[in-house]
């Protein structure tokens, strides 16, 4: 990735719930796919498993917030180990948040996937609006924004709000904004067609 305005390009135009179904498929299954998460199936109450995304939203915060004050020339294999470093946590972040929505459920008698629309509405106008020329640049705030909404779902959970889905959607929307933009930076611009 040469190109931090390019990648901002790319994200601006219309995203489509299918495009985001795809997407959020591919980070779901490859954070549940990393080493982290081998033991995730013994944890059992929502909450708990919330708490396990907190330090890889943290970690995706700060990669998001370093790519975006690098010098746009030099330092390109940082800002590609930083994406990749991005790419991942959101991927963990965003399993883990699917999996407390799904354990919260299952004790609310409702489906995570009746909540994906939900997060692809709010990931999709993230991505539409995203620019670099923002201060601070869009996807700074929204790597802000998925921290508050984690940590308020946290909340909520503790205090069995009504609002614990909607809070953990509003922070898989943006998690989802976010894993999609590393990996649109982390694509050649050629490439971008068959993805």
């Amino acid at each position: 990735m040469s190109d931090l305005t390019a990648a901002y390009d790319r994200l601006a135009r219309s995203w489509t719930h299918e495009a985001l179904a795809g997407r959020y498929r591919d980070a779901k299954r490859r954070g549940q796919q990393l080493p982290e998460c081998d033991q995730d199936h013994l944890i059992r109450r929502p909450i708990a498993m919330l708490a396990s995304a907190v330090p890889a939203c943290a970690s995706l915060s700060v990669a998001i917030h370093v790519i975006q004050v690098l010098p746009a020339t030099g330092a390109l294999a940082l800002r590609d180990q930083l994406l990749r470093n991005a790419e991942n946590n959101s991927a963990l972040a965003l399993y883990r948040c699917h999996r407390a929505l799904e354990l919260d459920g299952q004790a609310h008698d409702y489906s995570a996937d009746e909540w994906l629309p939900a997060v692809y509405g709010i990931g999709a106008p993230l991505l539409e609006a995203a620019r670099l020329t923002r201060e601070p640049p869009s996807l700074v705030e929204q790597a802000q924004e998925a921290v508050r909404w984690l940590s308020r779902a946290i909340v909520d959970l503790d205090e069995d709000s009504l609002d614990a889905a909607a809070s953990i959607a509003d922070g898989l929307g943006r998690m989802l904004a976010l894993h999609v933009f590393a990996d649109v930076a982390l694509t050649p611009t050629g490439e971008l067609g068959t993805r």
